[in-house]
């Protein structure tokens, strides 16, 4: 009997998309390092013992920077598995520092690994020796030993080859010195930043203030040095004044913003030059916003315009990033917005919000002793955001405060509220990203117990949520204010909920902690299935060699977004 030929043409197989296919399994072998401590420290030991002269294999390198940020992601999320790969790691660097076992091409390699992860560098240093080695190869003087240039100036020239590509776009130039400076010896980069803020060039000038926010006081330090050297020449714009005196109130420790008000009242002494003839100012196109998801996380993009050309202004908070890059089209630009927006989110908001985003976000920073990303100065720079100062009050309750200036939900009867704090458990059926809204952190699953009956682990979960709700409190407040700006009916109901959380109301009785609680269990219980889904930690030696090979000559891939903590750069970099 012959058989019929269906109607339904057989589905095609979708191609194998190589690159993405070798990232997964890379990103796979990253994980699972952070259960063996002691693989992720040969993996940069052999990194950090690159021999001068030679060059790092890249491979090694995206891999251990995929491991880096595994494990940024794990101790951001209270996971001791990523702070203890961390720790062990910084501890053997150390080690390798004090013995003069790291090289300088070494140093520098760790040093961009750590940069890409969002990770501060850990203070370490290449070799005496081989810091005289590289310099006197940097000078074409190999032969003169301990009689060649000064290593300061030899790197001072060094990384003025390295700029010479870099066109005046500030946010590139920045990336470039975050990737190098961290690499060279520690008495030799506070006098680099010196000179290069010192340096007559435009271009440096943002520079150096952009520095001004670093997390290394090394930096710092040489980068207001510099700037008071740029003053008594002559060379500080009246644009760098304004900047100064914005960022001095973005400054965390005292004594660095007495010393930015001592550059202030320096360059108002020394008197600053009239601007020549205004560049012409980009035009915002149109802003965009993630979701807040449940680790704080959040995306802001802003398109902007110039003429014929386009850029894109971006800000991850939490991440603590921020650069403007150029975009190549107006459809790049548009996809790169789409994709920070996230899948299926229209993402849209006012200029008015990003502002107030940034200024919560700042004020947390204050609060919390931790500096604003210093590219955030080049954003507000390109988007003329000129007045842009830390909230007042970035508390719950403060927050409502800017929300509901009319005082209309103060006014609400007690069972108008109620309604509005029983509709929160609408909020998952409607906002994808609450899916997102779970603890997983260690001493979280610590307290609820392991082996406990299910009864007792919810009953222990309640109660360290209770230890919770300046967590969660702000996270919804925040929610509220992106979804007034968009001008969602829901709004109401997360700005009231927010209050109630860091009130007193039972957390029971709030429908949205329930859910919270019901995903906590359940991200729990995935904590205890194999890593992977199911695909084995242990690769056999054929397997990995195989792996290697295809993924030294696959095209690298972009890397898909984390729970909470997003990577560097949703947009593209110029290469370099």
């Amino acid at each position: 009997m012959t058989r019929k030929k269906s109607a339904v043409p057989p589905a095609p197989v979708p191609a194998l998309d190589a690159g993405r296919f070798l990232h997964d399994i890379q990103a796979q072998m990253a994980r699972s390092l952070l259960a063996e401590p002691e693989k992720f420290v040969a993996l940069a030991d052999d990194i950090v013992s690159t021999a001068n002269g030679g060059e790092p294999d890249e491979e090694l390198c995206n891999l251990l920077t995929m491991a880096l940020d595994e494990a940024r992601m794990a101790q951001e999320g209270g996971q001791r598995a990523g702070k203890r790969c961390l720790d062990a790691l910084s501890r053997h660097l150390a080690d390798m520092s004090r013995k003069g076992e790291i090289t300088i091409r070494g140093n520098m390699a760790i040093t961009r690994c750590y940069v890409r992860a969002n990770l501060a560098v850990p203070d370490i240093a290449p070799g005496a020796q081989s810091v005289r080695q590289e310099a006197s190869s940097l000078a074409g003087d190999e032969g003169r030993g301990d009689e060649g240039r000064d290593p300061v100036a030899v790197f001072v020239d060094s990384l003025g080859d390295l700029v010479k590509n870099v066109d005046d776009d500030p946010s590139m130039l920045h990336h470039v010195f975050a990737e190098t400076l961290p690499g060279i010896p520690p008495d030799a980069r506070r006098m680099v930043c010196r000179i290069t803020a010192a340096n007559p060039d435009p271009r440096f000038e943002p520079l150096g203030c952009a520095w001004l926010l670093d997390s290394s006081e090394l930096v710092r330090a040489g980068a207001a040095e510099g700037l008071g050297d740029r003053i008594a020449a002559g060379h500080l714009s009246a644009s760098a004044l304004g900047r100064l005196a914005m960022l001095r109130t973005w400054i965390v420790d005292e004594p660095h913003r007495r010393c930015v008000d001592g550059l202030i009242r320096q360059a108002i002494r020394s008197g600053v030059p009239s601007e020549p003839a205004e560049v012409p100012r980009y035009r915002i196109t149109g802003c965009v916003s993630s979701p807040v998801d449940g680790a704080g996380a959040q995306s802001l993009g802003i398109g902007l315009q110039r003429g014929r050309s386009r850029s894109i202004a971006v800000v991850l908070l939490n991440v603590k990033d921020a650069y403007a890059a150029p975009c190549g089209s107006v459809a790049e630009q548009r996809g790169i917005l789409q994709q920070m927006a996230g899948p299926g989110e229209d993402g849209r908001v006012s200029l008015d919000y990003v502002r107030t985003a940034l200024r919560v976000a700042l004020a947390d920073g204050i609060r919390n002793g931790v500096y604003p990303a210093p590219g955030l100065i080049d954003v507000v720079d390109v988007c003329a955001l000129s007045d842009l100062r830390p909230a007042d009050d970035s508390s719950p309750a403060g927050l409502l405060g800017q929300y509901d200036a009319e005082e209309r939900l103060r006014s609400l009867s007690a069972d108008a509220r109620d309604g509005l704090v029983a509709a929160s458990g609408e909020w998952a059926a409607i906002y994808p990203v609450l899916g997102s809204w779970f603890e997983d952190s260690d001493d979280m699953f610590d307290a609820i117990g392991a082996g406990a009956s299910a009864a007792a682990r919810k009953k222990a979960l309640w109660t360290w949520l209770e230890t919770r709700r300046a967590f969660w409190s702000p996270i919804v407040m925040r929610t509220a204010l992106l979804l007034q700006d968009r001008g969602d009916p829901m709004a109401d109901s997360f700005a009231v909920t927010a209050c109630e959380i860091s009130g007193d109301r039972p957390l029971r009785r709030i429908p949205v902690m329930s859910a919270i609680a019901d995903q906590t269990l359940e991200a729990r219980s995935a904590a205890g299935a194999p890593a992977g889904d199911g695909v084995p930690l242990d690769f056999d030696e054929a397997l990995m060699d195989f792996l290697m090979n295809a993924v030294a000559a696959a095209p690298a891939a972009t890397r898909g977004p984390s729970r909470g903590r997003k990577t560097r750069s949703p947009a593209p970099r110029k290469r370099k």
